[in-house]
């Protein structure tokens, strides 16, 4: 069947794309699609034609899950249509681990069913040489699709058994990838209140500013929420939206600022098991509102 698939490292792919546009490494944690529909939908336009126009079966998006749960922008393009998201696992090094085995698996489980003719691997790592191999074994056509030059980011002997090399240009990624820097979490400098709360309620704690302010668990909380979303733009607002729409749970980028931040808001305390489930409920009721 004249068809085909894409397998996409992300790790690969941001890292290599951050390179295109700074020249210099950044964290994965700052990098991200500006409009994840968007970005697929072209980055689509560029595999059909390293593939001479044929029919998309499905792209295969191979990423590390960052914790229990899955990011906003993993969630976002596992709802795309035709996108398969395929998660390993972050090590403690924050390094990804047994994305190369998923590629390496749906490659060869895809070609052997004779369910693609053609497949275009984002990747430049040399131990998906083999499975390149064997898919060709079974008459499929292997294109490797660089992110930027391949020259400096996929192997040579990966590329020496590729039916074709081309590459993600530098203005697709200008166009597609945004930088984000990540504020710091600073603590201000609290006070517990002399007054113990009463039973049920949230703990009050006052802040040694000028105005020595009271403010409650909620107040912090909803403070939080607001600063975070305020940098949010409509894109980002829409995705969340959609995602609260059939989940509950906060995405984990931003459920680690939530939780971090309004913990620092409150002198740094440790918060308790309810009060975090109680912050998060906070951050869901105000996306859902806007």
């Amino acid at each position: 069947m004249d068809r085909y698939a894409i397998f996409l490292d992300a790790g690969y792919f941001f890292s290599a794309g951050a390179q295109v546009i700074h020249g210099r490494n950044v964290p994965r944690k700052q990098i991200a699609l500006k409009a994840p529909d968007n970005s697929v939908a072209a980055l689509f336009v560029l595999a059909q034609a390293q593939t001479g126009g044929m029919q998309l079966l499905r792209a295969y998006w191979y990423d590390a899950a960052p914790g229990s749960r899955t990011s906003l922008e993993q969630s976002a393009l596992a709802m795309l249509p035709c996108v398969k998201l395929r998660l390993g696992v972050l090590n403690n090094v924050g390094e990804q681990k047994g994305v190369d085995s998923l590629i390496v698996t749906d490659l060869i489980e895809l070609a052997r069913n004779r369910a693609i003719a053609d497949a275009v691997i984002i990747s430049g790592d040399e131990d998906l040489r083999v499975a390149v191999q064997v898919a060709q074994s079974f008459g499929v056509r292997v294109h490797v699709l660089a992110a930027g030059n391949p020259k400096g980011n996929v192997s040579m002997s990966l590329q020496m058994e590729a039916d074709s090399v081309g590459s993600i240009p530098k203005a697709w990624f200008d166009e597609h990838l945004v930088i984000t820097t990540i504020p710091a979490v600073v603590a201000p400098t609290v006070a517990v209140a002399a007054s113990a709360a009463a039973p049920g309620t949230s703990k009050a704690i006052v802040l040694t500013g000028r105005s020595g302010t009271v403010i409650s668990v909620d107040d912090a909380a909803t403070k939080i929420c607001d600063e975070l979303l305020a940098g949010a733009n409509q894109t980002v607002l829409v995705a969340l939206k959609t995602h609260f729409a059939t989940s509950n749970t906060v995405p984990v980028d931003y459920d680690r600022r939530l939780v971090a931040r309004t913990a620092a808001a409150l002198g740094g305390r440790r918060l308790t098991g309810d009060e975090t489930r109680h912050i998060r409920g906070i951050f869901v009721k105000i996306v859902r509102a806007k």
